[in-house]
């Protein structure tokens, strides 16, 4: 009896790998490290963030509302300016480990910045 060993269904998303998607498939018309807009929403912040557009039915750019957005951004909002070719499974898990990883450094960053300005004496 054969076995037959396919490739796994799923992986652990790499954060390193979708900056590099990221960076290919995004930079063309985001910023990646600012908010600004260029063509499309600057993308720094942008996990679970509320959304700046209008007409997609998510209250924040969670997980599962990257993911089926970044899958079809036309079968979401139907006329999207947005034009994506598909990314496939992988590339969408790991672009949203990405995104989430930057909120949760910037999140940190506020957070420490934060503390140092309420521990620090005014001026007098």
């Amino acid at each position: 009896m054969a076995i037959f060993m396919g490739l796994p269904t799923s992986h652990a998303a790499d954060a390193a790998r979708g900056a590099v998607v990221a960076r290919v498939r995004c930079m063309p018309c985001h910023f990646l490290n600012r908010t600004e807009k260029k063509l499309g929403p600057g993308l720094l912040g942008v996990y679970d963030r509320v959304p700046t557009i209008t007409g997609v039915p998510f209250a924040r750019w969670d997980a599962h509302a990257l993911d089926m957005w970044l899958a079809g951004p036309s079968r979401i909002k139907i006329n999207t300016t947005m034009f994506l070719p598909p990314l496939t499974r992988r590339d969408r898990s790991d672009v949203i480990a990405w995104l989430r990883e930057k909120e949760n450094l910037a999140r940190r960053i506020r957070n420490q910045t934060r503390l140092r300005h309420k521990g620090s004496p005014g001026k007098r």
